[in-house]
């Protein structure tokens, strides 16, 4: 159950997000899609087991929505922004090599 809330709680954060963008560009909205898809993957089927390759990659999907949302600055104090950089931040041990590193920088 657990899971679920936790699923439910991000992708209204993403949604959220996309709705700040007022207007945005094709790839932002495909990258909220793939982020809600990939995020709702993992959470169902590799829940509880981080070592599923479902994980990694819907920590990608969400850094590159949120790279779509570097592109706005209006929305730099949203809630919803925040919390899913904590998600990421949380999960960054989850992130293959090449994405910790651009993290970093």
């Amino acid at each position: 159950m657990q899971y679920e809330a936790a699923c439910h709680r991000i992708c209204d954060a993403i949604a959220t997000l996309l709705e700040d963008l007022r207007d945005p560009a094709c790839g932002a909205v495909f990258a909220a899609a793939s982020a809600t898809r990939s995020l709702s993957a993992a959470m169902h089927h590799a829940a509880g087991n981080p070592q599923s390759s479902r994980w990694a990659d819907a920590l990608q999907s969400v850094n590159e929505f949120l790279r779509h949302c570097h592109e706005f600055p209006g929305i730099k104090a949203s809630v919803a922004l925040h919390e899913l950089r904590g998600f990421v931040a949380e999960n960054a041990d989850l992130l293959v090599p090449e994405f910790e590193l651009a993290r970093a920088s």
